[in-house]
C-alpha cells in the first residue's frame, strides 16, 4: 500500500468516526470536537456554553498493520491485545509494517448543575 492511501484511509477512518461518535451522542451534553473554543493563557481550552465548560483531548494511540501479499493484495489491519514473544511460521510470501497513529480529539464530557451552596475557589479567569 502506497503512503497516500494509508494517509487517506486513516484520516477518512478518523473523520468517520468522529461523525459517528457525533450522532450517536445528539441529545447527550457530550460534545465530541466543539468550535469556537477559547483557550486560556496556559493553553487550557474552554467552551462558552451556559457559563464555561473545560475541554479535555482524548489522547488515542493506535497500532495499525500494513500488509502486502504476493500478488498484489493489501490491507489495513488495527492492532488490539498486547505484544507478546513468540514466532509463528507462515508460508505465503508478504511483508507487514506495523506503524503506530496518535491522535488527540477534543470533547467537552457530560457535566451537571452546581449544587446549591457550593463555594468554587478561581485561581485564574484569564481567557
Amino acid at each position: 500500500m502506497e503512503l497516500k492511501d494509508f494517509i487517506k484511509t486513516t484520516i477518512t477512518q478518523i473523520s468517520q468516526g468522529i461523525i459517528e461518535a457525533q450522532e450517536e451522542l445528539k441529545g447527550t451534553d457530550m460534545i465530541v470536537n466543539p468550535s469556537g473554543l477559547a483557550t486560556n493563557t496556559n493553553g487550557d481550552k474552554y467552551l462558552r456554553t451556559n457559563g464555561w465548560r473545560y475541554v479535555q483531548n482524548i489522547e488515542i494511540n493506535v497500532g495499525v498493520t500494513a500488509l502486502e501479499k504476493e500478488g498484489g493484495k493489501a490491507g489495513i489491519g488495527i492492532i488490539t491485545g498486547i505484544f507478546s514473544g513468540g514466532a509463528q511460521a507462515s508460508t505465503d510470501n508478504s511483508n507487514q509494517i506495523v506503524s503506530t497513529i496518535k491522535f488527540d480529539i477534543p470533547v467537552a464530557l457530560p457535566s451537571s448543575a452546581t449544587p446549591k451552596g457550593h463555594k468554587a475557589t478561581v485561581t485564574s479567569s484569564t481567557f
